[in-house]
């Protein structure tokens, strides 16, 4: 097959159009005359059809990291007891937390405590204290975590880390710095669904990460042509945006204690590997798995009470879930996905064990079942690769803040963030999916066509101009010249990509970021829970200003989208796409610090550009689509 692959369009021809970008390819086109997005599927070169019986296939690949060192668990803050787990890895283990940074600096040796510390009592029996040697606050034992006198150990690591100084650590992201990994609670997977209707094929895969930066997306795409040419004209990759899981963008690693800036990067270069090359593998056998498919669709409001935590004003939950259950001809689960917006972080910042956190539980639940309770029916489990698709998770969507009452029947109280809560979590979020299913009906699945437009947007946040400089980030800038000051003048742009992907009635519109519910639902009361605005609020957002245009599930719902959903970090994470009329800076520490009212998310956004220049990309899309349905 003779497929056009996005990844593949020329330069220059990406940087045309409405791309945030000068047009300098040629004449403006005609006022009034439609534009095309850079790709369209059918309809670009190499990709005709899209109409037929449907084909699918699903795989899940783990790429749970196997090779790391651990820190010293006496270094850990363990500030606050009631959030950590103990018994892991021995049942003597029982401090979490971030490292103690001051205490590095000081030399206490391998027991963590020096003279001025009220727990003290003594110098190291091993001489280790005050002996110029600061790298007591790791097991310096290698990947292999063994040491000598270890069971199993045999030797020093091949590799020469053990013993070498330097802590081979996993930094786990998500929260602040200085958080090590010290074991993992349950795998990370990649997970695919691929499908083909006539001569297009769509492949969709999620990865169990805080986020990842379009480089890699563009990494896998390639990694699958070379290992399948021409088989898949569209693949996106989103992430779900666990907290407990390694740095994939940069950002988490190890902190100077005098500057306070991130030394060096925070990603693991073993981890990432093993993460583009599961992603690609998994969609490769997604492919082998092609098949006939019928698909059924539901949605259900989980309501807010027991699921939802809205952390920024104004208090709008898009609580919509919405599940698909792909099946081959003789009714077996080929995939279930799910998509419903909210952090996966119940973990918090104190747990130190990578997991995928509540869509681990979900995930297992929607394949395995679920047991009856007093209050709650068994639930067979569906088979087949169930997949969390995350949504609309910003604004600030969270897990925790609350308590609620599990399947069994147990409290789980907020201030305990325990594996048994999260687990309770993702098994009633599962109860609300199969609920989705139980009413779900057949959709017409005989068409597929997918569309994407990249797009240029400047990175105005000097946190990550300062990432960018001192090597945080492992991704591509454009337009700026980088050995002169970055200002207005000189901004770094950064590429990104927005797609729209049909299937008969079911819509994926992707977001390369954490969007906002009410940029996808909306301002209307019919998404709010009680009064919007907190009365304390010192700073709050003024309703008179938020934009009265449609939201973007109105666009879709009026291009005939029974379903539709928005796939957040789809391509990319550029972080919290704050709207414009409720971006705030801090007056006199912009973007460094956040200003008062709850606008931490502009810490942690590009610019107030993002959102703009998001929707101006996506309206190019939802204009085709509308061109292309109306077309006889």
């Amino acid at each position: 097959m003779n497929r056009h692959n996005l990844w593949l369009v020329p330069a220059a021809f990406l940087a045309a159009g409405l791309l945030g970008c000068p047009d300098d390819t040629g004449p403006d086109p005609e006022p009034d005359a439609p534009i095309d997005p850079a790709f369209f599927c059918p309809g670009s070169d190499g990709c005709a059809g899209g109409s037929g019986a449907l084909q699918a296939g699903a795989a899940a690949v783990a790429f749970t990291p196997v090779g790391f060192e651990v820190a010293n668990p006496l270094y850990l803050k363990h500030d606050r007891p009631d959030s950590c787990e103990p018994g892991l890895p021995s049942p003597d283990f029982t401090t979490c937390g971030e490292l103690k940074l001051d205490i590095i600096l000081d030399d206490c040796g391998k027991d963590a405590s020096c003279l001025f510390h009220d727990d003290y009592v003594g110098p190291d029996a091993d001489g280790s204290e005050n002996d110029g040697d600061r790298t007591d606050y790791f097991l310096d034992c290698g990947r292999d975590r063994l040491c000598p006198g270890d069971d199993g150990y045999t030797a020093p690591d091949a590799d020469g880390s053990e013993g070498d100084g330097v802590f081979q650590a996993l930094w786990i992201a998500g929260y602040g710095n200085n958080r090590p990994a010290m074991g993992v609670k349950d795998d990370l997977w990649a997970r695919a669904v691929v499908f083909r209707v006539g001569d297009v094929t769509v492949a969709q895969v999620t990865i169990d990460a805080v986020g990842h930066f379009y480089d890699e997306t563009l990494r896998v795409r390639d990694r699958v042509e070379q290992a399948r040419p021409g088989e898949v004209d569209y693949l996106m990759m989103q992430s779900t945006h666990t907290h407990e899981a390694p740095d994939t963008l940069g950002q988490w690693g190890l902190e100077n204690p005098f500057s306070g800036l991130q030394i060096g990067h925070g990603r693991d270069d073993d981890h990432m590997e093993r993460l583009r090359q599961a992603a690609t593998d998994a969609v490769v056998q997604a492919l082998d798995g092609l098949t006939p498919a019928t698909v059924r669709a539901g949605t259900i409001n989980t309501r807010v009470d027991g699921f939802l935590h809205d952390g920024r004003d104004p208090m709008i939950f898009n609580d919509l879930l919405t599940a698909v259950h792909v099946q081959d001809e003789g009714g077996g689960t080929i995939a279930t996905l799910v998509n419903w917006g909210n952090h996966p972080e119940i973990l918090d910042s104190r747990n130190n064990y990578i997991s995928s956190d509540f869509p681990h539980m979900l995930r297992v639940a929607l394949e395995e079942g679920l047991p009856a309770t007093d209050t709650h029916p068994a639930r067979p489990g569906l088979g087949g690769v169930a997949i969390y698709q995350q949504g609309t998770v910003g604004g600030l969507m969270g897990p925790n803040g609350f308590p609620f009452t599990g399947r069994d029947g147990t409290m789980y109280e907020n201030r305990y963030k325990t594996w048994a809560r999260c687990d309770a979590y993702g098994a009633l979020l599962a109860d609300q999916a199969f609920a989705a299913l139980d009413d779900a009906v057949d959709v017409d699945v005989s068409s597929l066509s997918v569309s994407a437009q990249p797009y240029e947007a400047p990175v105005r946040n000097v946190i990550f101009q300062v990432g960018f400089n001192n090597g945080w980030f492992d991704r591509e800038l454009l337009r700026f010249d980088p050995t002169l000051a970055i200002n207005e003048d000189n901004l770094p742009f950064l590429r990104t990509e927005v797609s729209l992907t049909r299937l008969g009635p079911i819509s994926w519109l992707s977001a390369p970021g954490e969007m906002f519910p009410e940029s996808f639902v909306g301002f209307s009361a019919d998404w709010m829970n009680g009064d919007p605005i907190d009365p304390d609020n010192e700073n709050p957002p003024d309703l008179d200003a938020a934009p009265d245009a449609p939201p973007l599930m109105d666009r879709l719902l009026e291009a005939e989208a029974q379903y539709p959903i928005l796939l957040g970090l789809g391509n990319d994470e550029t972080g919290y796409l704050v709207l414009p009329y409720d971006f705030k800076l801090n007056e006199d520490s912009a973007y460094l610090e956040e200003a008062p009212g709850d606008h931490y998310e502009e810490t942690n956004s590009i610019g107030p550009d993002a959102v703009p220049m998001y929707l101006q990309n996506a309206e190019l899309l939802l204009e085709h689509d509308a061109r292309s349905r109306a077309a006889p």
